[in-house]
């Protein structure tokens, strides 16, 4: 997968993907009945790939709006503006429109963002499993995942 990057343009918010966020299988599965909203995806310009965050974030109006399930409540975790505590969501995430594998459960914490350019970021918790390679001059990150 090749995602367009321009690091020397001001005001380029970074490398981006499309990420689908939603319930766990496990969930939807055994939650019959329930209303679960269908997935949608999250458009390219918001999933923002961010080598500097150990965890996945997502906008907390997010998980609402997919209604997912909190797994714990104020969770310290750390960014660029200090500690800060975060709601941990239990969700599946996956990768339309390209060869990177998605996963079936994982954990995400959740909180306002500062920045209207994204409302997920992308953590080193998935990013671990891609090779990534940056071009400069080509202005493009190549994401491949590794063999299993």
């Amino acid at each position: 997968m090749k995602v367009h990057w321009n690091p020397f343009e001001w005001g380029d918010p970074g490398p981006r993907i499309k990420v689908v966020i939603r319930h766990t299988e496990d969930e939807i599965r055994l939650g019959v009945g329930l209303d679960y909203p269908e997935p949608v995806a999250v458009m390219a310009l918001m999933a923002l790939l961010d080598t500097g965050a150990q965890t996945t974030i997502i906008h907390s109006a997010l998980a609402t709006s997919r209604k997912l399930t909190m797994t714990d409540a104020n969770v310290p975790a750390r960014g660029i503006g200090g500690q800060c505590f975060c709601d941990e969501y239990a969700c599946s995430i996956s990768f339309p429109n390209s060869d990177l594998p998605g996963i079936g459960t994982t954990r995400v914490l959740a909180r306002e963002f500062k920045e209207l350019h994204h409302v997920v970021l992308i953590g080193r918790d998935i990013m671990r499993t891609w090779k990534m390679d940056f071009d400069p001059r080509a202005k493009s990150v190549i994401i491949t995942p590794y063999a299993s």
